[in-house]
């Protein structure tokens, strides 16, 4: 029986093969395509939503406090204090579209027609050099580590995702007509620790990170994601060590198929193991 109140269902857009429309892709499918096929394509081709991480509370609002901090730099049309801070003369991009350029499920959009695919991304923020009018991305990463200082060569495999992102973030503010620096920033905020009694506040070291973007693996890269939404079988398990989710649906099949024997067994002798 119904109790009078309507589920809120959860969609995921699923692209239709052979169909004219243009299927948008967010900036993180991409991120997933690369990491694992099978898994881009079992939640774009399918429909079946990949787990949701928990959400970082505190992050967030790092990322909401540091926004504001720009945008008043932004209104005064001077460097951030954090740029300054680390000698970069760039100043907060004054734009009628930023707010919509950093709104979850709206961002930066270009239509790639080769592939007929919309690549689509929200920024945190994007500086701007006055002399020659180049943009840079900017984007925000809140944590606690005690290796913060290893973090600025952007070494770990994990930073891999974050070199990718900004330069996608810079793409996509070329396609939409702003000169681009061949730099985009990453402000890394880490939180530190001491000795002193808590006083009911977080100290930050925050450095800005640049990284020389590489724009030239995006244009195939959208070209292979549309080869593979239109292909008909479901790309092969990841390895182990790539991807959690393939190593984690492969135990629970191995064990689902174990517990399947052993009960054919049962029925067949009348005997459990």
């Amino acid at each position: 029986m119904s109790d009078g109140k309507e589920r809120k269902k959860s969609r995921v857009r699923k692209f239709k093969p052979g169909s004219e429309d243009p299927f948008q892709i967010s900036r993180s499918r991409v991120q997933l395509f690369l990491d694992c096929k099978r898994c881009f394509y079992i939640q774009n081709r399918l429909g079946v939503k990949m787990p949701k991480m928990l959400p970082f509370k505190l992050n967030s609002l790092v990322d909401t406090k540091v926004k504001q901090s720009f945008d008043f730099a932004r209104e005064k049309q001077i460097p951030h204090k954090y740029f300054k801070d680390n000698d970069y003369n760039l100043v907060p991009l004054k734009h009628e579209k930023i707010p919509i350029w950093r709104e979850n499920f709206q961002g930066l959009k270009y239509h790639h027609k080769k592939s007929n695919l919309i690549l689509q991304g929200a920024i945190d923020d994007c500086v701007q050099d006055l002399k020659t009018k180049e943009c840079s991305a900017i984007d925000y990463k809140a944590t606690q580590t005690e290796d913060g200082e290893k973090v600025k060569y952007l070494g770990a495999p994990w930073h891999k995702s974050w070199k990718n992102q900004l330069s996608i973030y810079q793409y996509l503010l070329e396609k939409n007509e702003l000169k681009i620096s061949k730099d985009a920033y990453i402000v890394f905020c880490n939180a530190q620790l001491d000795e002193k009694e808590w006083d009911n506040k977080l100290s930050f070291d925050v450095q800005v990170i640049p990284y020389e973007v590489d724009l030239d693996w995006i244009d195939s890269t959208l070209e292979e994601i549309k080869a593979l939404l239109e292909a008909k079988h479901i790309p092969a398990y990841s390895e182990d060590d790539v991807c959690d989710n393939c190593r984690n649906l492969k135990e629970n099949n191995n064990l689902i198929n174990s517990l399947l024997e052993k009960s054919l067994k049962y029925l067949k002798s009348g005997e459990a193991e």
